[in-house]
């Protein structure tokens, strides 16, 4: 079980989608505003966790290819997103809402990062598939930090758009690159 929860913890604090994007809510809309998206993404996992071993036997074959082919999709744009957001803190015509609790938990379902997290998790360490979701969605928490980093970097950031916008293109970058890792 010890392998197991630090594979959870490694995997969920790297950088990938739900960081990448926690970050720059952190950035955006401050820790308050965005701990829904935390939530979202640790209870969405969990679920997600639970349900992957016992999907994957009943889809038919090539299923998992167009999902992965989709997932790419959304992962640019969202990433494209990310990259081109208003660096205007103060924009009224801007974007104010951060994603919420079931948009991040539905995300998890087209995470290129989530989905490997939750294959390899299921199917490596021997561990029933309740108690793997139950210590991924306690570990999940750690992606708070990304939070945190982001709300402690728009100190940095809020008058000046230039760094903003690097700040948002790395993320955006981070999260393309997690479809080559």
């Amino acid at each position: 079980m010890f392998s197991f929860a630090l594979f959870a913890f490694v995997t969920s604090i790297t950088p990938g989608p739900n960081n990448s994007l926690l970050m720059a809510s952190g950035v955006r809309f401050g820790i308050k505003r965005t701990l829904p998206h935390l939530f979202g993404i640790n209870l969405g996992f969990g679920f997600m966790f639970l349900l992957v071993g016992s999907i994957l036997p009943l889809l038919p074959d090539g299923t998992m290819e167009v999902l992965q082919w989709v997932a790419m999709a959304l992962l640019f744009y969202i990433a494209f997103k990310i990259a081109t957001a208003s660096t205007d803190f103060s924009d009224p015509e801007a974007d104010e809402k951060p994603w919420g609790f079931f948009r991040a938990a539905a995300f998890q379902w087209i995470n290129p990062k989530a989905l490997m997290m939750a294959f390899a998790g299921a199917t490596s360490y021997g561990l029933d598939t309740l108690s793997g979701a139950i210590i991924f969605t306690l570990t999940n928490t750690v992606c708070g930090t990304w939070i945190f980093a982001g709300a402690w970097m728009r100190q940095f950031l809020i008058d000046n758009p230039a760094r903003t916008r690097i700040l948002y293109i790395i993320l955006a970058l981070t999260m393309v690159a997690t479809l080559f890792l």
